[in-house]
């Protein structure tokens, strides 16, 4: 619900995109929560999209909210894996696998954005040891 109402209000069209992209994600992952736990006549959580009101003027700037998503992601993908460690069942096995799959590339993206934006400096990243070694040598 966070991401509806951050794309209510966000100033930046592709950030816009994104948090949109991410309703569409959470949607589909809740569902499949959701289908899990009737198929074991277990209660779905109550949802809450009658708490977000109608406003258009951001509370937060768009970094804040950027960040503030990127870091949800990035934890619901630990909590996936946690249940992923612990899961004795094929099945939910599977489904935490296919879950953590599509919210990692969207955490991925996110963090994209925020270097894009100069939010967040690049990763450190692994030499590239094959352009290295091709590097011309003077005797």
């Amino acid at each position: 619900m966070l991401e509806v109402g951050f794309s209510q209000v966000v100033q930046s069209k592709d950030i816009r995109k994104y948090f949109q992209r991410g309703v569409s994600l959470c949607k589909r992952q809740v569902n499949i929560i959701n289908n899990i736990l009737s198929e074991e006549n277990l209660p779905s959580p109550k949802r809450w999209e009658s708490e977000i009101s109608s406003s258009t003027i951001p509370p937060f700037s768009n970094k804040l909210m950027l960040y503030h998503i990127v870091v949800l992601v990035s934890a619901a993908m630990g909590f996936y894996g946690k249940g992923l460690s612990v899961a004795q069942r094929q099945d939910l096995a599977l489904q935490y696998v296919r879950l953590i799959t599509d919210i990692g590339k969207y955490a991925e993206d996110g963090a994209n954005l925020l270097i894009k934006y100069g939010w967040m400096e690049q990763p450190p990243m692994a030499p590239d040891r094959t352009a290295l070694a091709k590097k011309e040598v003077i005797d």
